[in-house]
């Protein structure tokens, strides 16, 4: 067992760690319930835990499976930004693969516009990566607070991606997250790409799932949207959207919910830029208009032509250097005049269209299936009725039978209908609701029986009465209890931990 304070070893059979005294759990106990663990929690075990090799001082910030912290690396004396993988995650195989690959991917790229990687290692059961710390802010930091950017800043934020990107490309690397809150602009005005969290390589296929959706879905290129391996060209379109939110403060979709937001990248058209400022040359919207293009093979072949590109437009500098001292600005969180964009026209509705991706092949916008079902939802949309189709030749058209005419001497008048109103929706089902994170993150949660989540609920709306829970991954001990769900009530039952089959002795 590990310690779930201090990460150090207990003896089988303890109730208590030797090291920190943290009461554990009940040996014979099936799983163990834990309370998620707060900041302040995980800061006071990393400084034990790392004591002597760094000084924590304070969390950065997190994401969905690691949490970064501002540490100072005390053999060397310098600042370093020490990423974490969050206790609650579990240390599964599939866990420690991820990490040990992005450790291996970002270490081999060195390259002036991608955050440099130090070490990686394991202690008291955490698994870390010391990298370098950028003084300054995140892009998304930076427009949250800024909205627009000047052209300068944009023009020079693009470039220096743009070569970030072509150099990890060049060696078989995808981003596949490139957001505003993985790219970083230091005090000196450097701008630098981090978290290659899901960063893959070209050939490797061992971790990520076939169809899983990766990345962040704002930012989505359509064919991650649609389950498909991302390529360096998704990189572009991710790029692209970032363009998009630097110049108009907004990125070019948005939606209440993720079916419509991705709906949207897969049919809706990206507005003109140009629509929201009239300061954008016509290059650098022709440059964002291509890396945005819904197929891939129909944006720039290479990511070091996107590069290319984007360094043919003419400098928007007055002197030569006002757009380093606008970043330098932005990044120190100085004043900066705010732009004035024009609102972009409300995007219209994009048709619903059921099809299936193929995974056997990349080129799905292609497909048949999906070419007549885009066509059969815009003949649906305009209500138009298509009759007689002929027959063409070496075209594949339908052949449909020839009608009937129909001749009346006479109408008569349609019988009378009776008027009925309209039915009344039913009132919703009175329910609760169910919150429940797993370790490991991988478990099935099922409810009586039917399967509804993998790893976590949030929020799940339940009908009211007993209910029987199940949690169960392969190795680990089935937990099974009754809960009862109450009306208007969320019941939390914050992480439940499963022991493994080993660590009973069965």
């Amino acid at each position: 067992m590990i310690c779930t304070r201090c990460g150090k070893e207990i003896a089988l059979g303890s109730r208590f760690c030797g090291h920190c005294g943290t009461q554990a759990s009940d040996p014979e106990a099936g799983t163990v319930v834990l309370a998620p663990e707060d900041s302040e929690v995980l800061l006071a075990r990393l400084r034990l835990v790392f004591a002597g090799e760094y000084e924590v001082e304070r969390e950065l910030g997190r994401g969905g499976m690691a949490a970064v912290f501002k540490a100072l690396e005390i053999p060397l004396k310098r600042q370093v930004a020490l990423k974490i993988l969050l206790p609650e995650m579990g240390i599964t195989a599939a866990t420690v693969e991820r990490f040990k690959r992005e450790a291996s991917l970002v270490a081999n790229l060195d390259h002036p516009n991608i955050v440099p990687m130090y070490r990686v290692g394991l202690s008291g059961g955490l698994f870390h990566i010391a990298m370098k710390f950028v003084e300054g802010r995140s892009l998304h930091a930076i427009l949250e607070t800024q909205g627009a950017l000047p052209l300068p800043a944009v023009l020079a934020i693009l470039r220096a991606a743009a070569r970030g990107l072509a150099f990890a490309h060049d060696r078989g690397v995808v981003h596949r997250d490139v957001k505003g809150g993985n790219i970083l602009v230091d005090t000196d005005g450097r701008v630098l790409i981090s978290d290659f969290g899901i960063a893959l390589r070209a050939t490797d296929d061992s971790i990520t799932a076939a169809g899983a959706v990766i990345g962040t879905p704002s930012f989505m290129s359509p064919e991650q949207c649609a389950g498909h391996r991302a390529v360096p060209q998704s990189d572009q379109y991710s790029l692209g959207v970032v363009a998009f939110q630097m110049l108009t403060g907004s990125v070019p979709f948005e939606s209440e919910g993720l079916a419509g937001l991705l709906q949207h990248h897969f049919f809706t058209p990206v507005p003109d830029v140009r629509l929201a400022r009239d300061d954008v040359p016509e290059a650098l919207a022709a440059v964002i208009e291509r890396a945005l293009t819904k197929a891939p093979d129909r944006r720039f072949p290479r990511t070091r032509d996107m590069l290319a590109a984007l360094e043919a437009i003419p400098s928007l500098d007055i002197d030569g250097g006002e757009s380093e001292r606008i970043l330098c600005d932005l990044a120190s969180g100085a004043a900066v005049p705010k732009l004035d964009t024009r609102s972009l026209p409300v995007l219209a509705a994009a048709p619903t269209v059921p099809f299936t991706y193929s995974m056997a092949s990349r080129r799905w916008w292609r497909s048949p299936g999906w070419i007549a079902g885009a066509a059969a939802a815009t003949a649906l949309t305009l209500g138009l009725v298509v009759r007689g189709a002929r027959t063409r030749e070496n075209r594949g058209a339908i052949v449909s039978q020839p009608e009937t005419p129909t001749v009346k001497t006479h109408l008569e008048p349609a019988p009378a209908r009776a008027v009925t109103a309209p039915p009344q929706p039913a009132a919703p089902a009175a329910t609760g609701k169910l919150r429940v994170l797993t370790v490991p993150p991988d478990a099935e949660i099922l409810i009586d029986g039917q399967r509804v989540g993998v790893g976590s609920v949030f929020d799940l709306k339940l009908a009211l009465g007993p209910r029987r829970l199940e949690i169960r991954a392969a190795g680990y001990q089935t937990f099974d209890t009754t809960i009862v769900v109450r009306v208007g009530e969320t019941l939390s039952l914050g992480r439940i931990a499963l022991r493994t089959r080993e660590g009973t002795g069965s």
